[in-house]
């Protein structure tokens, strides 16, 4: 009887040894390692490779990036939208040149140089004279005002942005636009942007995205700075 306790104490000594043996090597091993987070873009990649905002709903992507020296943004909406993909050239991030869309070319000329914009938090308020010129032609003159508001930020997935809200108002005769944008200095893109109404300065609708990510090169890319 003895002997039989003896041996049952002994097995037990051996199971509970190999219990531990085997929760010990459980935990040396290390723990599978989620996917890295990839980097939250910067401004180096805007002129490099470029950068891809997109949301997905409604679907809308715009792929920013520099060519010889200049800001090109190039819009995609989803096609159940019927509107056609645009290509616009920047005079500076917050002031659009060119937009191109479905044939047609639509051209701000500023007399003031944009480029002072770069000074606009410092300074509160730039103005210029402007001219729309449509496919060529010169179609109406007016100004465009930028105010500086006050900083901010801008959470895009799992990126935040110090941004510089900024009131942008053209006045082209009777036609008017009011927009408060949302400018990254780095990236140095306008990340979020909200249509206003001009007399009430009330939001109409806000394009906002979901993910902000490194655009990937193509073997087509050229011009980059």
């Amino acid at each position: 009887m003895i002997r039989g306790e003896q041996n049952k104490g002994a097995r037990g000594a051996i199971c509970a040894r190999l219990v531990l043996g085997v929760a010990l090597a459980l935990l040396a091993v290390p723990a599978q390692a989620g996917e890295p987070q990839a980097p939250c873009p910067t401004r180096a990649d805007l002129h490099a490779e470029g950068i891809i905002l997109s949301r997905t709903t409604p679907r809308m992507s715009e792929a920013f990036r520099y060519e010889n020296g200049q800001l090109i943004g190039y819009r995609a909406d989803d096609p159940d939208l019927g509107r056609p993909p645009q290509r616009e050239l920047f005079a500076h991030p917050l002031a659009i040149a060119t937009r191109q869309s479905a044939g047609h070319e639509f051209t701000l000329r500023y007399t003031e140089d944009p480029a002072a914009l770069s000074t606009l938090s410092q300074k509160g308020r730039w103005s210029s004279p402007v001219a729309l010129i449509v496919d060529g032609k010169p179609e109406r003159q007016g100004t465009i005002v930028y105010t500086y508001r006050g900083p901010g930020s801008v959470q895009i997935g799992t990126c935040s942005y110090p941004v510089w809200q900024v009131l942008e108002r053209v006045d082209l005769g009777d036609l008017h636009s009011s927009f408060l944008k949302e400018f990254a200095p780095d990236p140095g893109i306008v990340i979020r942007s909200t249509k206003l109404d001009p007399k009430t300065s009330k939001a109409l609708s806000q394009v906002a995205f979901d993910a902000i990510t490194v655009r990937k090169k193509k073997s087509t890319d050229k011009g980059q700075e």
